[in-house]
């Protein structure tokens, strides 16, 4: 137990404990102006759906370390739940070769984005032709999607289909397992692999990463394919839990699991982030989102809340490095 304790007090930074302190306080407080906010039924929507978002976040995260970014989510989500449904409903695919080519699929969009991104640089910084490319692929994954279905959402998947989403191991949901999987790997590979430091220490300065051997180009595709690979597992996720497959379903991610990344403590610059607080991250914009249903406020309000929400935590985040810039002086 203490060797447990010993390993989070490690890889879990006092800032991702403070911000979990405040969402609790934040949780504490809702639930004093409407105590529905802790029926289990809301416990567990807030559970799935954290998941859920928190797995778009570690996506996104894979890709902020080494320097990317990742502007193609919405439309990696959006085409990985309507190819699935196609393959399953309109060509009769069993459920698990179209779950599969799905996830191929996604890790063929990071590979290519990988490749890209690293090609043109140098003479660029990562992020901008990153940026412009998933930027690109946003629109056309998105239309691509639009024109397979015509804009109609598809319906009628089989009852297992909706078991890669909604079935549960006794009282803990299977998509909450899917996260602490892919928690436990990252946290392997991240701490405890040579590979790890490799991706930091990417983000943080490619050229001094070059210097002192290693594979700049090697880490960023490897991030950008896990990445991807990522975002369409989630997007099956999605389509699984609605039963459907929409257009609607992916594009209006985008903002709020970049939100979720800053939230998380993930730097836009690269070099910083964890796992854990990529977590922190998904729950809080979902959070957020459920928050304004149970207190019955106009869902035209969940961007502004989020964006308050998102200044808040800017706002800390100066405070505190400002603090341990004059404490250290």
């Amino acid at each position: 137990m203490q060797k447990v304790t010993r390993l989070f007090a490690k890889h879990l930074s006092i800032t991702e404990v403070n911000r979990c302190i405040l969402i609790v306080i934040l949780s504490f407080i809702i639930f004093i102006i409407n105590p529905f906010f802790y029926t289990p039924a809301n416990l567990r929507l807030i559970v799935v759906w954290g998941s859920i978002f928190s797995l778009m976040v570690l996506g996104e995260m894979l890709y902020l370390i080494p320097g990317g970014i990742d502007l193609s989510l919405g439309g990696v989500i959006c085409i990985s739940n309507v190819l699935a449904a196609v393959f399953i409903l309109r060509y009769g695919f069993e459920i698990w070769l179209a779950v599969l080519i799905v996830l191929i699929t996604g890790f063929a969009i990071g590979l290519t984005t990988g490749l890209f991104g690293t090609y043109f640089s140098p003479p660029f910084r990562f992020m901008l032709p990153v940026f412009i490319f998933t930027l690109m692929l946003n629109f056309v994954l998105t239309g691509i999607a639009r024109i397979i279905t015509r804009a109609f959402p598809i319906y009628g998947f089989p009852p297992s289909y909706s078991l890669i989403a909604k079935a549960a191991l006794g009282p803990i949901p299977i998509v909450t397992v899917y996260l602490l999987i892919v928690l436990v790997m990252l946290v392997y590979f991240f701490y405890f692999r040579p590979i790890g430091w490799q991706f930091f220490a990417t983000g943080l300065n490619d050229e001094v990463a070059r210097k002192v051997g290693i594979n700049v180009k090697k880490i960023r595709i490897i991030a950008c394919c896990c990445g991807s690979l990522l975002q369409a597992f989630a997007g099956v996720i999605v389509g699984s839990y609605l039963a459907v497959g929409s257009v609607l379903i992916g594009p209006p991610y985008l903002l709020p699991i970049l939100a979720g990344a800053f939230i998380g403590g993930i730097s836009l610059a690269g070099g910083e982030g964890s796992p854990f607080g990529a977590i922190l991250g998904g729950f809080s914009v979902y959070l957020i989102e459920n928050i304004i249903v149970v207190l019955a406020i106009s869902a035209f309000w969940k961007e502004v809340a989020i964006g308050c929400f998102l200044l808040f935590f800017v706002i800390f985040d100066f405070y505190r490095r400002r603090r341990a810039v004059i404490v250290s002086v």
